[in-house]
């Protein structure tokens, strides 16, 4: 991968936010976003919007006076000229579907011994009409190693996505995706037999898990991660104090050290993001290069998505 010298300047940042109903008006006009049913709208401000670090404002005030939250669920999205995208000199790979069950559900066997038992938040346990709910502790989670072919419900894979992967992380990548991977002598992957259960021997010829073989690349400032867009979470509460996770989720592009992300077209992240919960899993970052964008997007295979990366 080449050192990207490009700084995106034709690049927007797009936010989407799921706005709780009886506050969306305090910033809002009446007709502006989509209702998702009466309590929740949808809205779509650019970062540059003057009212995009109002929305954070919000949030802290609401969050305050009367413990709720002026917004729930949020994406961004970054939208790139056809000259940003020929520039770049590496991306971060993001997988646009995610499927229900996970590996683990279908029997797919993971050894957790070596696994960072660093706990963010502790196991929660409440009652509801009577009836004992239990949210799981939040771990790092980093280290559990995959000891057994994937096992999934073949059904349950988006038939019509090249690339997606489960809640839990797991890659699953069609058989075109192989073929045209080793067609381009693609590097940095390998793909592995997919199940349907420990019961079968049978192999789907249809899936393979995507395993990525390298995971040195260093993430460096400026890259930012943190709870959401306005919360970089300065008290460290998703961070890992032994290095794995960096934070909860990713708020920014990617900047890499370029010296350790060797010659592969693929690459993973040393660090990862998010945390362990239940079924859930952090993850790597991605990153990929031109040549492997280039035979994505000509050969249009679906389920992914890029975003520049920088290597410095």
């Amino acid at each position: 991968m080449s050192i990207l010298c490009h700084l995106g300047i034709d690049m927007r940042e797009v936010c989407e936010f799921r706005v709780v109903e009886d506050f969306a008006s305090r910033l809002f006009a009446d007709d502006e976003g989509k209702r998702l049913g009466d309590a929740v709208r949808k809205v779509e401000l650019e970062t540059s919007d003057p009212r995009f670090n109002r929305i954070g404002e919000l949030q802290r005030e609401i969050r305050a006076k009367l413990d709720r939250s002026f917004f729930h669920g949020w994406k961004i999205r970054r939208l790139y000229s056809k000259a940003e995208l020929a520039a770049a000199g590496c991306f971060r790979l993001l997988i646009a579907t995610r499927f229900e069950p996970a590996g683990e559900e279908c029997g797919t066997k993971y050894d957790e011994s070596a696994a960072c038992p660093y706990v963010f938040a502790p196991e929660m346990q409440f009652e509801v009409s009577g009836h004992r709910a239990i949210i799981p502790a939040t771990t790092c989670g980093v280290g559990a190693k995959q000891v057994s072919d994937l096992f999934l419900d073949w059904k349950r894979i988006p038939k019509n996505k090249d690339i997606s992967q489960t809640i839990a992380g797991e890659v699953v990548v069609s058989a075109r995706l192989v073929e045209l991977f080793h067609r381009e002598r693609i590097t940095g992957v390998e793909f592995r037999p997919l199940r349907q259960s420990p019961a079968s021997s049978a192999e789907s010829k249809d899936w393979f898990q995507l395993i990525v073989q390298g995971s040195e690349a260093e993430i460096i400032p400026p890259t930012r991660a943190g709870i959401d867009p306005f919360d970089d979470d300065a008290e460290g509460k998703y961070r890992c104090p032994l290095g794995h996770v960096i934070g909860l989720n990713l708020l920014s592009e990617v900047w890499a050290k370029s010296a350790t992300c060797g010659h592969a077209d693929i690459v993973c992240t040393r660090q990862f993001v998010g945390a362990r919960r239940g079924l859930l899993r952090p993850e790597r970052i991605i990153l990929i290069s031109p040549t492997v964008w280039r035979v994505l997007k000509s050969e249009k295979l679906r389920g992914w998505e890029v975003e520049v990366a920088h290597l410095v």
